[in-house]
């Protein structure tokens, strides 16, 4: 994989995949307005999935914006991180933060969640 794409491969696509990182979580990183849920997988690459609810961001413009910013960070740390399943999770309050520091917030996350990962320690 290029550091140019976000294929298909690394997208958390259906309700099924979404669901066993949310019963399942090993991982957990927390920064304010993100969540990452996340569990080891056997496909020797990292997938994500965003949720974005309405109700924490009332306007489509924005719920993609947040996406847009999070699928573009993970695009780029995606060879760095280990072969995990991921799901961000907006919360109350990330609709306030500028592009700048909703992509800091983003990259913070993934440092958290490799050196978890990478450390051996649970889920928080």
């Amino acid at each position: 994989m290029t550091d140019s794409i976000f294929p298909r491969e690394v997208r958390l696509l259906t309700a099924g995949d979404f669901r066993r990182v949310f019963d399942q979580a090993d991982f957990k990183a927390h920064g304010g307005q993100l969540m990452v849920l996340a569990r080891e997988n056997d496909l020797g690459h990292p997938r994500v999935g965003l949720v974005v609810a309405k109700k924490v961001v009332k306007r489509a413009v924005g719920r993609n914006r947040i996406k847009r910013i999070v699928r573009e960070s993970f695009r780029h740390k995606q060879h760095d991180m280990p072969a995990i399943d991921c799901v961000v999770m907006a919360r109350n309050g990330i609709g306030d933060l500028d592009n700048a520091d909703l992509r800091k917030l983003v990259d913070q996350l993934w440092t958290r969640l490799r050196k978890k990962r990478n450390g051996g320690a649970g889920s928080q």
